[in-house]
């Protein structure tokens, strides 16, 4: 079996920092979203968001494409820490195409599970970050984990080291680490119990470990 980082450095994949940040490099950018009450969220960067547009946008076209993998990273250069794993899935519920994925250009509030609104993962870790100031509620408990794992501080919201995150496309046919092909399911688990075994400590996924 291919060691984790092998085989994602293996992969078509687009990498590219998650938040836009200060000069620094480490402090995320905020803004307001929302008329009627805004909120304060976290700020994507604008190649994550070109990224997920361009890979979308092409994967739809495709009969074979399946959705994709992402990968959270911590780190820089080729000292990157998988911090979290998820997947997209093309195929909603009962629509061929996922809500997460249809109209992808204009559709932020969701945007491949990346999106701004609440149950996405930026709108709740912003949250967690942000959230106590300005909105009521409480963010899920996971997002706090997140913002301790990823925060040195939340007033501003700084980063302890860059991060970024890896899209991988993922068409029938192809294989995971284990070298069987499998669906893009079945490679989410596969991919999250060797990071289990690789980074115990820095892995933030729950669920598959």
């Amino acid at each position: 079996m291919i060691h984790l980082p092998e085989w994602l450095a293996q992969q078509e994949r687009h990498v590219t920092p998650l938040f836009e940040t200060a000069e620094d490099g480490l402090t995320v950018k905020t803004h307001l979203r929302g008329k009627e009450k805004p909120r304060l969220t976290l700020t994507r960067h604008p190649s994550f968001d070109a990224a997920m547009i361009e890979m979308v946008t092409a994967g739809l076209a495709e009969e074979d494409w399946q959705g994709f993998l992402y990968v959270l990273h911590t780190g820089e250069g080729d000292a990157l820490t998988p911090r979290y794993i998820g997947k997209a899935e093309k195929k909603g519920v009962k629509n061929p195409v996922s809500a997460n994925l249809a109209r992808i250009a204009s559709n932020h509030d969701k945007f491949g599970r990346w999106g701004y609104n609440k149950a996405y993962h930026i709108g709740d870790l912003s949250h967690a970050v942000l959230g106590a100031a300005f909105t009521p509620g409480q963010a899920p408990g996971k997002y706090h984990r997140w913002a301790d794992a990823l925060f040195e501080t939340l007033n501003p919201p700084t980063l302890r080291v860059p991060v970024s995150m890896s899209l991988i496309p993922w068409r029938d046919g192809a294989r995971g680490p284990s070298g069987l092909i499998g669906s893009l399911a079945a490679v989410e688990y596969e991919v999250i119990a060797l990071a289990a075994v690789a980074y115990p400590e820095e892995l933030l996924n729950v669920q598959g470990r």
